[in-house]
């Protein structure tokens, strides 16, 4: 069983706030002090949470399981767009802090030694200043007390955005996208791995990670979703 650990804010985080006070990254209400997360309780409460655990899925076998925290609607799905598209990477330690709060929900919790973020291509990373998924990813890893691996899976196309594009086209815009780091890898075989991501909506991305991972002797892959996309 998987335990996690609470967040603190720190004392330079409180220095900070005195000049610039946090807000409800849903209500846009000034929070407490005390509280490391960009949310007020009320609008904590009111979260969109998918509450089903660990699933599998047919139309991902690489994948042992996937679970999802929230659906991908309302202040879940602003969050994360301001998250990824209007520079706001600190929203990502509350996006890892509760997600693991729905996961601390659903015992046991499978296990697995490193945690993987879905990979972002080098360029897109510069222009964005940061890959979403790993700072989720760190979060939780440090929720966890697990090692976070971000050099394993790297994406070596700049692919086109996956948004507007139907199931088949996302595989083939993926083909050949991601690999495996190799001169890493010796140590790192036959291990068990927690992909993290951001929003799933055919779960093309992770499923095709997942399979790489597979494919190159890791015995079991789940994924952490923030939110799932309705259909």
């Amino acid at each position: 069983m998987i335990s996690g650990k609470n967040g603190d804010v720190s004392f330079f985080e409180k220095l900070i706030r005195l000049v610039y006070p946090a807000k409800c990254m849903v209500c846009d209400q000034v929070l407490n002090e005390d509280t490391f997360l960009h949310l007020c309780e009320p609008c904590k409460k009111n979260l969109p949470r998918y509450q089903k655990g660990f699933v599998r899925s047919m139309q991902m076998p690489y994948l042992d399981g996937i679970f999802a925290a929230f659906y991908y609607r309302d202040g879940i799905k602003n969050a994360i767009q301001c998250m990824k598209f209007k520079s706001h990477p600190r929203l990502a330690q509350t996006m890892g802090s509760l997600v693991c709060e729905e996961l601390f929900k659903y015992q046991p919790v499978p296990e697995f030694e490193l945690i993987v973020p879905v990979p972002m291509h080098p360029k897109k990373k510069r222009q964005r200043g940061y890959n979403q998924a790993e700072l989720v990813a760190n979060e939780v890893a440090r929720k966890l007390n697990k090692d976070l691996r971000n050099d394993i899976l790297i994406k070596v196309q700049n692919t086109t955005a996956q948004i507007r594009l139907k199931r088949e086209e996302r595989l083939m815009n993926l083909e050949n996208a991601f690999m495996i780091n190799n001169s890493i890898m010796k140590n790192n075989r036959n291990g068990r791995v927690l992909l993290v991501d951001d929003v799933l909506t055919t779960g093309t991305t992770v499923s095709t990670c997942a399979k790489i991972l597979k494919e190159n002797g890791f015995s079991s892959v789940y994924a952490l979703i923030i939110a799932i996309a309705e259909k």
